[in-house]
């Protein structure tokens, strides 16, 4: 993974992806957030499965605010590591022809708040 200091912009392009501890996969685009499991194929035990793919229709209030997480995550230096192993997170800005890769630490608080609010968004 690439580290920058870049900063995204906020743009109907935007793309933000969320990556826990296991491989999940959540993709912010615009009001729509899909979960993409990790497949038994793919995980590391060759036993995990992320469960059921999921797509849903978010709310721009709930859009915005995971957002804000997102770009809290991205400045939060202390919170982000060099570290690719489990239970770290991974996150992926895409916007444009740019793209801006790092990896939180499981502890963080920033990590804990997004990785929640994901699941609880998700579920509702």
């Amino acid at each position: 993974m690439a580290f920058t200091n870049a900063i995204a912009n906020n743009n109907n392009d935007t793309v933000y992806t969320y990556y826990d501890a296991a491989r999940n996969k959540y993709v912010l685009n615009e009001n729509e957030l899909e979960y993409i499991p990790v497949k038994v194929s793919e995980s590391s035990s060759g036993k995990y499965t992320g469960g059921t793919y999921t797509t849903k229709a978010i709310t721009e209030k709930e859009s915005h605010e995971l957002e804000q997480l997102f770009k809290t995550a991205l400045a939060n230096k202390k919170a982000q590591t060099n570290k690719n192993i489990k239970p770290n997170a991974a996150v992926e800005i895409n916007y444009g022809n740019k793209q801006i890769d790092f990896l939180l630490k499981s502890t963080a608080a920033i990590n804990i708040s997004l990785k929640n609010f994901l699941t609880q968004l998700m579920k509702n």
